[in-house]
């Protein structure tokens, strides 16, 4: 609750020059919601939420009605056969994530040794692959690795090397030299 009494607006006032200064009020959120348009936004934020709650329980309840209903009209036999059904329904879920992170940290660890990114595992959906269909795309991703490395290397080797000394491009000597390229030396500069 203390939470709502947080200050929160100014006021524009006017002194007898007609000078205006802005002064700070204090409003609760008690005092912000007495405004119509405040009062009318929260209203519908509020309503909005509980309409979606409202019905998210609704589909859930109609859900466990059609399930009990489902149970009643059947007789003890029936009833064991479903519930043992479903228990398998969720055992067998259970097993296929168990099996999915398994295969994803196998996967993770055969990347990392082929020098593959991890970033590419993100495209793979582990709980619809098998380790050969997933050998195959880290194939895939390896060779795509290989080439994103090669590229760079070829691009990086295309640059000019860098210079070095005082950047004379013809290497003669000073003697060598005329006067006019003398002058372009650096050290005779000044």
């Amino acid at each position: 609750m203390d939470d709502e009494k947080k200050d929160v607006g100014t006021e524009v006032t006017t002194d007898n020059a007609g000078a205006e200064k802005a002064t700070e009020t204090k409003k609760s959120f008690d005092e912000l919601l007495q405004d119509k348009e405040y009062q009318s936004a929260f209203d519908k934020k509020i309503a909005q939420s509980l309409q979606t709650a409202k019905t998210k329980w609704e589909a859930d309840n109609k859900n466990k009605q059609a399930e009990a209903e489902r149970l009643a009209k059947m007789d003890e036999d029936q009833k064991r056969s479903y519930e043992l059904e479903q228990e398998k329904a969720r055992a067998n879920k259970a097993e296929s994530e168990l099996n999915a992170y398994k295969l994803k940290d196998e996967t993770i660890r055969q990347a990392s040794q082929r020098g593959i990114s991890i970033e590419y595992l993100d495209t793979i959906d582990f709980s619809r692959e098998n380790a050969e269909s997933i050998n195959k795309k880290l194939d895939i991703f390896e060779k795509t690795s290989k080439l994103d490395r090669e590229k760079a290397i070829s691009e990086y080797s295309k640059e000019p090397p860098p210079q070095t000394g005082d950047g004379i491009s013809n290497h003669k000597s000073e003697s060598e030299m005329t006067y006019e390229e003398l002058c372009k030396l650096p050290k005779y500069k000044d």
